[in-house]
């Protein structure tokens, strides 16, 4: 029989081997390192937390597409009233007669009418100012002739025959759209000075212009005439300053007359901007 003692030391040198043991020291590792480590390897990947009191980047605006047109933007004018029907089926009636004489309703006094004697009557015959040029050298003033046209109704109630085709002679002029200008047309910038003789109004009743005593006609935007309407009076003295109108490829003038389009306006001394 082996000593008590023996015995008792053996076991413990046996546990002492065995704790030792790298497996041993892996089972018994103390869970708190292995957390630290995971928390530093989630700290080392996420995103810094932003400084206290700093201001955080606004999101990018939404992109923005070409916004419509606005009135004023410098693109082309438009005439003003409703003019002929720009879509769907218009009726055409045909009238033959006489022509009888050219004649010039508006202010710049280019040629955009004719009156037609028929059968039934005389009727006023309303063109484009850019075909004046091609209908007075295809019919003369008594030339025998037939037009097609349609009719149209004013914002005042008035009838309107609308030119779309003359024929004369076998020969015939259709209203078709001025071809693109070849190049830019120059434009020559001047000063006026004179007394307001009349004002004028466009189609839908609004001023838009001055004539003054020496002949010139002074085109003012509506807004601008309706905001200087208690300075612009009859007798009134201004001076203008702006570019003068260019006749447009096609036209014929009854007279020659000097249309300025007002970039600025001088009245009682002041001048203003006009837009």
């Amino acid at each position: 029989m082996s000593h008590p003692t023996l015995r008792t030391a053996a076991v413990a040198a046996l546990a002492t081997m065995l704790l030792a043991s790298p497996l041993a020291q892996a089972q018994q590792a103390p869970t708190g390192k292995v957390k630290t480590k995971t928390k530093r390897a989630q700290a080392a990947t996420a995103p810094a937390p932003a400084a206290a009191g700093a201001a955080l980047a606004p999101p990018p605006p939404p992109a923005e597409g070409p916004r419509p047109p606005r009135p004023g933007d410098g693109g082309p004018l438009r005439p003003a009233g409703p003019g002929p029907r720009q879509g769907g089926a218009q009726a055409l009636t045909d009238f033959s007669g006489t022509l009888l004489s050219y004649t010039a309703d508006n202010d710049e006094q280019a040629y955009d009418a004719f009156t037609l004697k028929t059968s039934a009557g005389t009727e006023t015959v309303r063109f484009a100012r850019h075909q004046a040029q091609a209908l007075m050298a295809a019919a003369k003033a008594g030339s025998q002739v037939t037009v097609a046209g349609f009719r149209d109704t004013d914002p005042e109630g008035r009838t309107t025959l609308h030119l779309v085709s003359l024929t004369v002679g076998g020969q015939t002029v259709r209203d078709v759209p001025p071809p693109p200008p070849a190049a830019l047309p120059t434009t020559e910038t001047t000063t006026v000075r004179g007394t307001v003789q009349r004002l004028l109004q466009g189609p839908n009743g609004r001023p838009n212009a001055l004539a003054l005593n020496d002949g010139t006609i002074v085109r003012l935007s509506p807004d601008a005439a309706e905001q200087l309407a208690e300075k612009l009076k009859v007798g009134a003295t201004v001076a203008a300053a702006g570019t003068l109108r260019v006749p447009a490829p096609g036209e014929v003038a009854a007279k020659p007359v000097r249309v300025l389009r007002a970039q600025t306006i001088t009245l009682d001394g002041v001048q203003f901007l006009v837009r």
